[in-house]
């Protein structure tokens, strides 16, 4: 288990929240230093090492904030539903039977 998984539901959406503030203050960075640039050039750079990391960053914080909004009962069922669908096939002889992809048996 990762450290990721043993963090609560407050300490997600505060470390999300946390990564969205940063991602946002990249993009209001490069959007101020990219206005003062008229050659389009010149805005190159600007664009690529602040305004696409801060967009991925605010992204990357929404998604890891809500990651953790999953109620115990919903994670029980899926826990089963994981648990029902990776369970092996057993043929009527008593055998595994491996299915391959076109769903016919070995």
């Amino acid at each position: 288990m990762s450290r990721l998984d043993e963090l609560d539901r407050n300490s997600r959406v505060a470390l999300g929240g946390a990564v969205g503030l940063i991602g946002v203050l990249l993009l209001v960075v490069g959007w101020y230093l990219i206005s003062g640039e008229a050659i389009a050039a010149k805005q190159l750079p600007y664009l690529a090492s602040a305004s696409i990391p801060g967009a991925v960053l605010v992204v990357c914080g929404f998604l890891f904030a809500i990651s953790g909004n999953t109620d115990p009962d919903t994670a029980r069922r899926i826990a089963e539903l994981h648990a029902l669908l990776t369970e092996a096939v057993v043929d009527t002889d008593g055998g595994a039977a491996v299915a391959d992809a076109s769903g016919a048996e070995e």
